[in-house]
């Protein structure tokens, strides 16, 4: 279980990063939304806890906390990316 708990999470990470590579905040903001509510039903349905509680509001924040640094992290690699394929040389033969 927790093999597939941490694959979900490197694909939900992956999914982050893509959205901020390609500067698709809005597709952010529903990965993001979606992963939470994966995180929720997990804690409430799996773990038994009550939403709400201080060790699931902390859970909830390291989530938050992953994904904007896969976005950040997704962003400035599109950026470096993009900022590479302008700057190559071209020959005018």
């Amino acid at each position: 279980m927790v093999l597939l708990m941490i694959a979900g999470l490197v694909v939900w990470m992956f999914g982050c990063a893509f959205a901020g590579y390609h500067k698709r905040f809005g597709l952010f903001l529903l990965i993001l939304v979606g992963g939470m509510s994966l995180n929720t039903a997990w804690m409430v349905f799996g773990l038994d806890a009550k939403p709400l509680s201080n060790p699931a509001i902390m859970a909830h924040a390291g989530v938050l906390l992953y994904a904007f640094a896969a976005v950040g992290f997704g962003w400035l690699a599109g950026r470096m990316v993009r900022g590479f394929r302008e700057s190559s040389v071209k020959s005018h033969d």
